[in-house]
């Protein structure tokens, strides 16, 4: 009986593996025809095309600025659309003349424009949470990067990630909120009530906000918070700037105004850069652009160098090139390490 038993078993395994192993023709003919699909999506390129999602995402192009970015259909842009928890807000405005509030003016952008040439913050802007605060490099591109959760009084409420950047002469601000009321209600362990100011509104415990931003960093805050913290980060990763505009060199030429001294002027014109003073041509020397101030790597002066290296041996001066825009100019210079402040004549 036991042999019997032990016989039957081993057909049965026996034929399931055959079974397995030899589909139908037809189950055959399928799985080929799908392959050979697959197969010819894959080589054709399709598929890498779409492999990121922000491809899909919506695009927004400011060619004033000379700058583009891409953000997903559940975001709204400009004003807040019914159904959506995110708003992205862009603000693209000429430096010259500018006179907002908060720090955004025209003082500010040109002080905060030599800043993060340098890759330094600069000046604060708005109501930045302190520890929020850092230079972002976007595209080769400094920004300042920062966050804001409350503005003015004690009971305002504010989920909001900026980056604030140059470029082209224009100042831009971009901003990604959170719907108020559902992020707070997902973050409500780090609000408290302040009867005597907001009565039962649930404002920031002021004193959470850093644990609160660091939980955000770690990427275990709330669910809903998360996603806006993180969605901003992708979005920031989809800025590309057009530098098709003029280079460097082209724009250094010309007569550039001393913004210390007015008497002092500095022209490149033809190779040659000539210091002036009161009217009168005090130097005159070669000069060049290069992208190394190494003399063991220097190359062929290059027209978007950032460094100006100006005559030769004992006589060489070496600036590097902060700000270079139409009408500003941005010198450091390397021996000293002081700036040099220029308009364009």
């Amino acid at each position: 009986m036991k042999s019997n038993l032990f016989f039957i078993a081993i057909i049965i395994i026996i034929g399931g593996y055959l079974i397995y192993q030899a589909p139908t023709e037809d189950a055959r003919e399928d799985t080929a025809v799908v392959s050979d699909a697959e197969r010819e999506f894959n080589a054709s390129g399709r598929a890498k095309a779409i492999a990121d999602e922000t491809d899909l995402w919506q695009f927004y192009e400011d060619a004033g600025a000379g700058f583009s970015i891409r953000y997903p259909h559940n975001v709204s842009l400009g004003a807040w659309e019914e159904g959506k928890s995110f708003r992205l807000t862009i603000t693209s405005e000429a430096i010259a003349g500018l006179e907002g509030t908060m720090g955004f003016n025209e003082e500010t952008a040109l002080k905060n424009m030599e800043f993060l040439a340098k890759g330094e913050y600069g000046q604060a802007v708005d109501f930045p949470l302190t520890e929020s605060k850092k230079v972002r490099k976007i595209d080769g591109r400094n920004a300042q990067e920062f966050m804001v959760l409350a503005r003015f009084e004690v009971c305002d409420v504010a989920f909001e990630r900026k980056l604030y950047f140059f470029k082209n002469n224009h100042q831009v601000v971009i901003t990604l909120a959170g719907a108020r009321d559902e992020l707070r209600a997902s973050a409500s362990e780090y609000f408290a009530t302040n009867q005597a100011n907001c009565g039962e509104e649930k404002i920031w415990n002021f004193e959470k906000q850093k644990l609160f931003f660091a939980d955000l960093e770690k990427g275990v805050g709330a669910d809903a918070v998360q996603e806006w913290y993180n969605l901003f980060e992708k979005i920031a990763g989809t800025i590309s700037f057009n530098e098709t505009g003029a280079s460097g060199l082209e724009l250094l030429q010309g007569k550039w105004v001393s913004i210390a001294d007015e008497k002092s002027v500095v022209e490149f014109k033809a190779g040659k850069k000539i210091d002036i003073y009161n009217n009168e041509k005090m130097l005159e020397n070669n000069f060049g652009l290069y992208n190394d101030r190494d003399v063991n790597k220097i190359g062929a002066s290059d027209q978007n160098g950032k460094y100006l290296i100006v005559g030769v041996g004992a006589d060489k001066m070496e600036y590097e090139i902060a700000v270079i825009t139409d009408n500003l100019l941005t010198l450091i210079y390397l021996d000293r390490g002081n700036l040099l402040e220029y308009k364009k004549q």
